[in-house]
């Protein structure tokens, strides 16, 4: 009996990505290679790191962090992993069309794909390949449970309120509104991919939190966030946004309105608004009208809690950082990127360490 898994459905590791692009980048470009078993220590780890061995000139080592594929709507943070490193960094992903890769030499990402495409500006190292193409199935890095829709919603209650992954299982169901099951598989799938650990008499702990923050906020543009799109209209008023009043059952503002607020250096063009689920008033209240290409976004509103700002008052009606960086990374507009940098600096860093 032949028990192969189907390839559409075959899940592929991270190693194996690395494994592949190192071997077509070696035949792309003639420089060697090498993958590279210690990764500097510190919170902030990468992927790997490799050592790239040009036919003439100094060998240089990059850190690396690796991707299944690159959207407009995860480009944003995966430049922000690059970057946060004091060594220099590369994207390795499955495959980066033309497009694709004109916008990270833009942005001065360095890359590696499986077909051999690459971009490293790295004097007097240069390199440039677009274009190759390479047949394969389509392939995804194995996640766990964790990282599924109805997952992501307990994730993003943990990592804003950190607390939370001690607390009595029915708690986390009322402030997220998943079934009790699915907070026990989430803490067990968590576990089992060492992002928390249980101290038995002490408690549970989130670790390698600033992995499971770019984790989430990865699988949030692909997984959850489609499936909270309730849809753009548009209204007559103006400033209307600005004008929100917040608390756990009210809407808030994510994504560029958001980001005006807590950073006073976005105009926003987009008003992206998560809503509870009595729509037709907040429709009301704001005279709303459906139109496709509206300038308001409505999502659906999934978390119960209030976050715990440094200073409580300040920014009522605005959603969590983490969901404001995750909307700005997901638009793939270069200006929200850097605005979502700020809010990373000044917000998010400072959680990330404290867990």
């Amino acid at each position: 009996m032949n028990t192969k898994q189907p390839l559409h459905h075959r899940e592929i590791t991270a190693l194996e990505i690395l494994k592949a692009a190192a071997a077509a980048f070696e035949e792309a470009t003639g420089c060697a290679i090498r993958i590279l078993k210690d990764a500097p220590a510190g919170k902030q780890r990468p992927d790997a790191v490799v050592r790239i061995e040009p036919p003439e000139g100094p060998a240089k080592e990059y850190v690396v962090e690796i991707k299944a594929g690159l959207t407009p709507a995860t480009l944003g943070h995966a430049a922000q992993q690059v970057r946060r490193f004091e060594q220099p960094g590369i994207l390795v992903t499955r495959r980066v069309g033309p497009p694709m890769a004109e916008r990270l030499k833009k942005m001065d990402i360095g890359f590696i794909d499986t077909a051999g495409n690459a971009y490293i500006n790295d004097p007097p190292l240069f390199i440039y390949v677009t274009g190759r193409k390479k047949t394969e199935p389509p392939f995804k890095i194995a996640t766990g449970r964790a990282f599924r829709p109805t997952g992501l919603k307990v994730v993003f209650a943990l990592l804003c309120r950190p607390e939370l992954v001690n607390a009595p299982y029915r708690d986390i169901v009322v402030l997220t509104g998943v079934a009790q099951g699915t907070v026990g598989w989430v803490i067990n799938d968590l576990k089992q991919q060492n992002f928390l650990t249980d101290r038995g008499k002490y408690g549970r702990k989130l670790t390698n939190a600033p992995k499971l923050l770019d984790a989430w906020v990865e699988h949030y543009a692909r997984e959850l966030r489609p499936k909270l799109y309730i849809g753009r209209y548009t209204t007559k008023k103006t400033g209307w946004w600005k004008h929100m009043g917040g608390g756990a059952d009210d809407a808030c503002l994510g994504g560029e309105p958001a980001a005006a607020v807590l950073t006073d250096y976005l105009q926003p063009e987009r008003i992206t608004v998560y809503v509870p689920d009595d729509i037709n008033t907040f429709l009301l209240t704001h005279q709303l009208k459906k139109d496709p290409d509206g300038e308001v976004e409505l999502l659906k509103k999934f978390w119960a809690f209030d976050y715990p700002w440094d200073h409580p008052g300040n920014y009522p009606g605005i959603a969590p950082p983490l969901l404001v960086y995750a909307d700005l990374m997901a638009t793939g507009n270069d200006r929200n990127i850097e605005a979502g940098g700020m809010i990373h600096e000044k917000f998010i860093h400072r959680l990330v360490k404290e867990v």
